[in-house]
Formats: C-alpha cells, sequence, structure tokens
C-alpha cells in the first residue's frame, strides 16, 4: 500500500506512456506512413477498463511529385590543360619530396624552424608548465598566430629572443581569447628546403609506372583532363538539379529542415562558430539562418535524385553491383563473392549500390537535356 501510494502516479503515467508509444508504432504500421520527428500527443484519454484514446501530430516524409525533369538546356564548361598545369603540378611533387638541410643563416618565409618555447608571466618569470620542446613550423604556411611566426622569422639559428603574441578573440582556448603574452623562444635549428632534381630518376622514385620526365608529363597530363572532365560532368549533374528544383514546387517538413541543420551544427568542431547550444552562442540562429538555404537544396536533390530511381526503375541491382565489384578487383587475389561479403561487413556494400543509382540517374538526366561544350573563360579549369 506504501508503493502504490508513493508512485502509483508515476507508475501510472509510464505505463501511459508506454501504452501510447505502442499504439502510435501499431498506427504507424497499419497506415505505412513514414514519420520523420518526434511526434506530439495531445487529448489522452485512459480508464482503468483499458480504453485509450489519442491524437498525435507528426511530419511524414514528402510524397514528391516532379513535372518537369527533362529538356533542360546547360552547358559543359571545361579548359585545356596547359602545360602551367603539369608544371605546376610536378613542382608540387618536388617539394612533397624535398630534403630539409640545416643553414647557418636567418629564418625565412618557406623554411622549417625546430624551436623552444616558453610563456612568461606578469611577473617575466617562465610558466615551466607550458615550455614546448623541438618544436618545428614551416615559415608561410599560417600554422603559428601571425605574432609568432613575425618573431620567429629572421632569427638564426642557437639564438634566443622574447616576442609579444596576442591571441585572436576568436581562440579555441577561451582564456586566451583577446590577450597578449611573452614568450621567450631559443632557436634551435634553421632548415632549408633542398628539392630533387627533376630528372629521369626522380620520375621513376614516383613509382613503376613513371620511366622518364617525359613520361611523368604525360601521364600527369592524362590525369589532369581526367579531373577535368569529371569535375565538368559534375557541375553539369548540378545544373541539372538546380533546373528542376526551379521547375518544380518541392515543399519540405519544417521538422525536416530543422533537424537537418541540427545535425550539420552537430557534425561541426566543438570549438567552431555555432557547435554549441543557443544559450552558449548567441550566432547560432543566424548560422542556421546562413546554412538553411544550402540545406533545404540538399534536401531536394535527395528526394529528387530518389524519385527518379524509383519511378525510372533506375536502382542498382544485385547484378550491377558486382559487375562494379568485377571491375575494382584483381581476380587473382579476391573473388567478387568475397568482396562482396567484406563490403557488406563493413557497411560499404550499400554505399557502393547507392553511388552506382545516382550514377545511373544522372546518365538517364544528362541524356534527356541538351548539353553543348564551350571553353572555359581564360581556358581555366578552376
Amino acid at each position: 500500500a506504501l508503493v502504490e501510494r508513493t508512485y502509483g502516479d508515476a507508475i501510472a503515467r509510464d505505463v501511459l506512456e508506454d501504452l501510447v508509444r505502442e499504439g502510435f508504432e501499431s498506427g504507424i504500421r497499419e497506415t505505412g506512413l513514414e514519420p520523420i520527428g518526434a511526434p506530439r500527443f495531445r487529448n489522452v484519454h485512459w480508464t482503468p477498463e483499458g480504453d485509450l484514446e489519442f491524437a498525435a501530430e507528426f511530419d511524414v516524409r514528402p510524397e514528391i511529385e516532379l513535372g518537369r525533369t527533362t529538356g533542360f538546356r546547360v552547358e559543359e564548361r571545361r579548359g585545356p590543360v596547359e602545360d602551367a598545369d603539369v608544371d605546376r603540378l610536378i613542382e608540387h611533387l618536388r617539394r612533397e619530396r624535398a630534403d630539409w638541410i640545416p643553414v647557418d643563416r636567418p629564418a625565412a618565409a618557406g623554411d622549417r624552424v625546430r624551436f623552444e618555447s616558453v610563456p612568461l608571466d606578469d611577473q617575466g618569470q617562465p610558466m615551466e608548465s607550458e615550455r614546448i620542446a623541438d618544436h618545428v613550423v614551416e615559415l608561410g604556411t599560417g600554422d603559428v598566430l601571425p605574432d609568432f611566426e613575425a618573431g620567429l622569422t629572421g632569427q638564426p639559428p642557437h639564438g634566443e629572443t622574447e616576442f609579444q603574441v596576442r591571441f585572436p578573440d576568436d581562440h579555441r582556448n577561451e582564456f586566451l581569447r583577446g590577450r597578449s603574452r611573452t614568450f621567450r623562444v631559443r632557436v634551435d635549428e634553421v632548415l632549408e628546403r633542398s628539392l630533387p632534381v627533376l630528372d629521369d630518376e626522380f620520375a621513376r622514385s614516383l613509382g613503376p609506372s613513371f620511366s622518364s620526365v617525359e613520361d611523368l608529363r604525360a601521364r600527369l597530363r592524362e590525369n589532369l583532363e581526367r579531373e577535368a572532365r569529371q569535375k565538368a560532368r559534375r557541375e553539369v549533374n548540378e545544373q541539372l538539379i538546380d533546373e528542376i528544383i526551379a521547375a518544380n514546387r518541392i515543399d519540405l517538413p519544417e521538422s525536416m529542415v530543422d533537424r537537418y541543420l541540427g545535425n550539420l551544427l552537430a557534425d561541426r568542431a566543438p570549438d567552431s562558430p555555432g557547435a554549441e547550444g543557443p544559450e552558449e552562442d548567441p550566432r547560432r540562429a543566424e548560422i542556421l539562418e546562413a546554412l538553411r538555404p544550402g540545406a533545404l537544396r540538399a534536401l531536394r536533390r535527395h528526394y529528387i535524385l530518389n524519385h527518379i530511381a524509383d519511378r525510372e526503375g533506375l536502382r542498382a541491382a544485385d547484378a550491377d553491383v558486382d559487375a562494379a565489384i568485377a571491375e575494382r578487383i584483381d581476380p587473382e587475389k579476391t573473388s567478387v563473392a568475397e568482396t562482396r561479403r567484406r563490403l557488406a561487413r563493413s557497411g560499404e556494400l550499400e554505399d557502393l549500390r547507392f553511388h552506382l543509382t545516382m550514377e545511373r540517374v544522372f546518365d538517364w538526366l544528362r541524356e534527356r537535356s541538351e548539353i553543348p561544350f564551350s571553353e572555359a573563360p581564360d581556358g581555366k579549369n578552376e
């Protein structure tokens, strides 16, 4: 009796909540509706005899009916791959494989500096708990705060200096935001980048596919041209999506948009603007509003592609997936069946199926629209 008097109301509420949830799930199964977001219950009536009535309000997955999806005209823009483009890529490869040689001169932009630093307190004493040794930065990359980089620039090896560093107002460490600190720094080493000679030996060092510099340049040009074609193809795909969005009215439930925006913010780095809750960051509402157009387009894009896939029977079948796997594997090392099992275990099999489906949808869209080619402005593949 004591338990009933003490916990009776709470137990009754728990039982009622369970019954309402079960009743809601049963109704969803019977109607075949696809709710999105949490339901809102009202007018809940329950008697000890077991009669239960309630009303549930919830948003459902929208049923998209697209009118016009074909007959558009969009341009494919792509510029030629120039010698300068190949030169830039080769220079990048040389820089990646450069040696770093100690030099006896002041540090300059492009050098690496190995140093030890310690901040000083208000009395000018080292804060030993924050001392950092053997730290290496490359000047000119923005890896350290501007004041710190300016303090390191011009310092010779084995030199010791002190300089003040101001921390930005949005620094990840809230305590340091807008503050200034003096650092005592000892430069242990200045290193200069030494690029490898561009010769056939360098080309061969990149892999067995390259036998000479001439061969390297030709292969890199092929890669750049392929990337330019793929990029232009993706841009055409997105232009077609924009045309379909403009030609059709696609209404989305507010709860769906809000949940998508919430997920976007949840995926942001913890110290990025807007990642905190509304109480912690007054900019959250402003950030959500800025993200809203992109969220609406992403959701409409999702429904357009899936609707066309279903309407036109473009979903990738098992045979399509197996054919794609066969193209990607070395039959001497593994089989389609084994690869399929491995992809299924990792969850990548359905990702592959979805990717193949989207390729088929975009192929279908491009075949049914006019896509003239025009050279990109200034011949650039930006």
